[in-house]
């Protein structure tokens, strides 16, 4: 049964993570006929067709949303399917009314391809010297195009034209800004008109799933875009708004109104998705987003800097990846769709759930997970990633995505004499890497439920991705090791988990937000009202976040 999903990325930040995510998605192909099957549905998320010259190709389902000038060297249309033939001066001057000799020719600088897109270009180079080639990408990428793997179809990306990108400033700066921006006609009618045609070639559409920044004008076109996905089409709609660990100041502002301007458009945002997706969940590296970016999260065997975008894109997008695993697999269990992920996370109508992800999952190479989850006994598996976040272990709703951990690592065979301690452990009876954690759940967690979702398939790490991320004790096969193994260790595959979770602890993240937009004097920043912003409707929205946070504490009542 076709169960397809539309994924949208919208902002620079978004795509930097949606960016990695395709990555990782096509490190995992298999183009070995004789390989086994693998566990992933990769239909879930790819589309076939065809070129002009009948060459058939394997393009995300997705659509691309970005400023004027993010491309650089790219075509909007993509280089797969062939590019346009730019006219040169003259011909251009033949298409003008004017007098030839009274028009102005202004030519954009051509932008060099970087040293990894020029060898993506070389026919025939093997992978092995791809892998060892060292582009140094921490440091090089200016933007997610000079480390985009992935080749996208025609229609895939669409450029806003009315504004620039720019490494200076943001000059997309209000969610309000971005409402405008929907309703204007000729954007609005070709970017629903390709969201037409994709779900067109779907036979059994499962629903969308959105990653958008959330700080700036982007969190208005996100907001519009799924009110439209509602109205038109009704299918379960799951929203990752992201929040880089470095932001630009806006156009005319200091780094203090910046800032102001950052939290009113993430509370807007909240509280509109409220009321127009089947669930959110907020993604951040740093533990506090809202009016100051600090607290980086940390991981046990992992580096990282903490304002680079290319790596902490690369964290958030390890956890999309695992955290998808639930509805993208070939023989999903009972839940493996992504209504059933979203119903099953909202209870009370409580739409906004929290992130997690263990990188790598922190099992030693010679150890069984039955062990491993006896000795981290009170200890939590995973780091957070929904900022000014933190879940207990009472009375909450999750959906656990685990990979990477074989069969033979489960425990020990019945006949080995080292199983004589395991034997003794009532974690023994499990006979699967599902059912071991949903059974270590069930102690650890007290009145909660856990959805658990296992693939044996490790997460490949494979160019671009941030191979320096790894410590030096984290072995080839991602599992890590008890000895320091020098820095030209490099880690092909890993082991990860990925949590969503829901529980009245959100309260707490909903009201710092709420508390920290409520000492904004709005009318010091009149943007919002220049940009359309009725005073009226920003109370309401105000008021709609407190009683969204209500839905969290534990008197609530239906």
């Amino acid at each position: 049964m076709p169960r397809e999903i539309l994924t949208l990325q919208l902002g620079n930040y978004a795509n930097y993570v949606g960016t990695h995510l395709w990555n990782l998605q096509e490190s995992s192909f298999c183009y070995d006929p004789n390989a086994e099957a693998g566990e992933v549905d990769h239909d879930v998320l790819y589309r076939e067709g065809r070129t002009a010259n009948r060459q058939t190709t394997y393009t995300p389902r997705v659509l691309v949303v970005d400023l004027k000038g993010t491309l650089k060297f790219m075509p909007q249309e993509g280089e797969l399917y062939g590019r346009k033939i730019p006219l040169d001066e003259e011909q251009m001057l033949e298409n003008v009314v004017w007098e030839s000799g009274r028009v102005e020719v202004v030519k954009e600088a051509k932008v060099e391809k970087n040293e990894f897109q020029k060898d993506l270009e070389v026919a025939g180079k093997s992978e092995e010297e791809e892998e060892e080639k060292d582009y140094n990408f921490k440091e090089t990428v200016k933007d997610w195009i000079d480390f985009s793997y992935s080749r996208y179809h025609p229609r895939s990306i669409h450029i806003v034209n009315q504004y620039s990108h720019s490494k200076e400033e943001n000059q997309f700066d209000t969610i309000t800004n971005g409402m405008q921006l929907w309703h204007d006609f000729d954007f609005q009618d070709e970017f629903t008109d390709k969201i037409r045609q994709y779900l067109e070639e779907c036979d059994g559409c499962q629903g969308f799933q959105t990653i958008m920044d959330c700080v700036d004008g982007f969190s208005g076109v996100g907001v519009k875009m799924l009110e439209h996905l509602q109205d038109e089409y009704g299918k379960a709609s799951l929203v990752f708004p992201v929040i880089p660990p470095a932001i630009l100041n806006f156009k005319n502002a200091d780094k203090t109104m910046s800032s102001s301007v950052r939290v009113i458009n993430t509370a807007l945002a909240v509280s509109n998705l409220v009321e127009c997706c089947s669930l959110f969940v907020p993604l951040s590296t740093m533990g506090r987003c809202w009016r100051d970016l600090d607290k980086p999260r940390t991981w046990s065997h992992l580096s990282y800097e903490q304002t680079n975008l290319y790596q902490t894109s690369a964290i958030l997008a390890t956890f999309l990846d695992t955290g998808s695993l639930r509805y993208r697999l070939k023989n999903p269990s009972s839940g493996g769709f992504l209504a059933s992920l979203c119903s099953d996370l909202t209870p009370y109508g409580r739409k906004m759930a929290a992130a997690g992800l263990a990188l790598p999952f922190p099992m030693n190479t010679s150890e069984d997970l039955i062990d491993f989850l006896d000795k981290s006994d009170q200890m939590c598996l995973h780091t957070q990633l929904t900022p000014n976040t933190t879940v207990g272990t009472n009375y909450l709703v999750q959906s656990v995505s685990i990979r990477g951990i074989p069969g033979n690592k489960l425990k020990r065979p019945s006949t080995a004499k080292s199983a004589q301690r395991q034997q003794r452990m009532a974690a023994y009876r499990c006979d699967s890497v599902s059912e071991m954690m949903q059974f270590y759940y069930q102690c650890q967690l007290h009145a909660s439920m856990s959805h658990v979702t296992a693939c044996r398939a490790p997460m490949e790490v494979r160019t671009p991705f941030p191979y320096e991320l790894f410590d030096s004790r984290v072995g080839h096969d991602g599992f890590v090791t008890e000895l320091d193994l020098g820095v030209n260790q490099a880690t092909s595959s890993t082991p990860t988990l990925a949590t969503l979770q829901n529980s009245g602890d959100l309260a707490d993240t909903l009201d710092s937000l709420h508390r920290e937009v409520s000492r904004i004097r709005i009318a010091r920043i009149p943007r919002f009202v220049e940009s359309g912003l009725e005073l009226e409707d920003y109370k309401e929205s105000l008021e709609r976040l407190l009683d969204f946070k209500e839905r969290y504490e534990d008197n609530y009542e239906l």
